[in-house]
Order: C-alpha cells, then sequence, then structure tokens
C-alpha cells in the first residue's frame, strides 16, 4: 500500500491507498499543470520544452507508483519538474556545443587531398626544394633544421658551431629567398 501523507502546503495532502494514486495523480496534474509549466519555462526559456517537462515529471511519477510515503506529492512534483528542466537545459548546451550542422558537411575538407590537391602540393615542394638548393649549405641546414625538422636556433646554434644571431640570419635569409623563388609570376 502506497501512502501520501498530507503537509501545510499541499491542498490535496491526504493518505492515498495505492488504487486511488491514479486519480489523485491526475487531480495534481490538472489543477497544478499552468504552475508547474512555468517552473520549467523559467529555466528552459521554451514553452514547448517547458510543457514537454511537465508531461514528462508526471509520467515519472505516475510510472514510480511504489514510491513510498511522498510526504507532498505537489512539492515533489514541482521539484522533479525543476530538476528535469535543469538537465534539459544541461542536455541542450551540450547538444548545442557540439553540434554540426549537416548543410556544412560537404563544404568541410576532406582529410586526404584531391589529386588535383595532391599533385599541386607535389609540385610546390618541388619549387621548394629547387629553391633551397640554390642556398648555401649553411643556410639550407638552418633552414631545414629549424622549418622542416623543428629544432630550436639554439639547437641549430650548437649544431652548426655558430651563434644563435647568425642562424636567426640564416634562416631570415633562408626564407626570404626562397618566398621570393616561390611567389607567383604577376
Amino acid at each position: 500500500m502506497l501512502s501520501m501523507r498530507g503537509c501545510t502546503s499541499c491542498s490535496l495532502g491526504v493518505t492515498v491507498a495505492a488504487d486511488a494514486l491514479e486519480t489523485e495523480l491526475e487531480t495534481i496534474y490538472a489543477g497544478q499543470w499552468r504552475l508547474l509549466v512555468e517552473v520549467a519555462f523559467k529555466v528552459l526559456g521554451c514553452r514547448s520544452l517547458a510543457e514537454d517537462v511537465v508531461q514528462e515529471a508526471f509520467l515519472k511519477l505516475w510510472e514510480g507508483r511504489a514510491v513510498q510515503n511522498i510526504q507532498c506529492p505537489v512539492r515533489y512534483l514541482f521539484r522533479v519538474v525543476r530538476n528535469q528542466a535543469i538537465d534539459r537545459l544541461r542536455r541542450l548546451i551540450l547538444e548545442n556545443r557540439y553540434h554540426v550542422d549537416e548543410a556544412s558537411l560537404g563544404e568541410q575538407v576532406a582529410a586526404t587531398p584531391s589529386p588535383e590537391r595532391a599533385t599541386l602540393g607535389q609540385c610546390e615542394w618541388n619549387a621548394l626544394l629547387e629553391a633551397l638548393d640554390e642556398l648555401p649549405e649553411r643556410a639550407r641546414t638552418a633552414f631545414a633544421m629549424t622549418q622542416l625538422e623543428g629544432y630550436s636556433q639554439r639547437e641549430v646554434a650548437a649544431r652548426l658551431g655558430a651563434s644563435p644571431t647568425a642562424v636567426h640570419f640564416l634562416i631570415r635569409d633562408a626564407l626570404g629567398h626562397c618566398r621570393d623563388r616561390l611567389k607567383p609570376d604577376d
């Protein structure tokens, strides 16, 4: 036997047998529906979502009839509505954070380049290698180590037996040379 004991804030707070619980829940739902929607609306900012949350909360209470000794069913329903509205809001925020517009999926760059793009990239790479071959050995080494292999200028300076400032100037000159050689013809 399920009992719902009264509280001072519940006008319907009477002891209810399991058979009469459905009727009591329907009465509570009908009498408090507008207020429950307002509670959910304040959290969600959308009347339609608020109505959905109220209905879900009512169904949760309805299906959970085995809950023993609800002291104040109205207060309980308000608490469930508020909690579910907060949960829905959190879920919406999370979904919006990771939302991908399906229309823009076709516009996104593919993980593998097209054959044309691969060929163009290979041509640009070959032009860069030709430009690097025109540089003095020391400038080519400094450029390759910093720009292609990821070494710091200090590491390159130690390897070449030069100062970091000298390595900086070697890289600057190499970059300038490559930029000039790879500049598209106007």
